[in-house]
């Protein structure tokens, strides 16, 4: 039973150690290699999160990889249930178009991030203050998942 359990332990640390998990991140010399172009659409806090990590310097645009981000849409939905007049649930929903091109391939891809919170609080601004850090919490995912298929691109 021993040598099971050392043959089973010793076969997962070496499948894990082996399958070349890294953190995705942009390095600081792999940054100015993207150009990010907004569209009107997109609100000024996300902007600002996406451009701390792309570099906007205007030195030999042609060769780099064009990012364009357009078509934000955010919504808010209640979920009413039960006898109640007020709203159990609350769902915001934002969707994102991200579209990579450089000289070789183009990618395109549709981003929807989704996030539930529970209306049942007697305070209204307390429901405020919860759908806007939602909000904020939706803008960080939406950059992530901006990171991962940059990163898949250049894979």
């Amino acid at each position: 039973m021993k040598l099971l359990y050392s043959l089973v332990l010793f076969i997962s640390i070496f499948l894990v150690s082996s399958c070349s998990f890294n953190q995705i991140a942009l390095g600081p010399d792999n940054n100015e290699n993207y150009k990010v172009y907004f569209d009107d659409s997109i609100p000024e806090s996300l902007k600002e999160i996406i451009d701390i990590s792309f570099n906007h310097s205007s030195a030999n645009d042609e060769n780099k990889t064009r990012i364009y981000i357009r078509d934000f849409n955010s919504t808010n939905y209640n979920i009413y249930a039960g006898s109640a007049l007020r709203s159990l649930e609350g769902e915001v929903t934002a969707s994102i178009k991200v579209e990579i091109i450089s000289n070789s391939k183009t990618n395109n891809k549709n981003i929807k991030v989704i996030k539930r919170y529970s209306s049942s609080e007697l305070n209204p601004f307390a429901e405020q203050e919860a759908v806007r850090s939602l909000r904020e919490i939706i803008d960080n995912e939406i950059f992530n998942q901006i990171l991962l298929e940059v990163n898949f691109f250049e894979m």
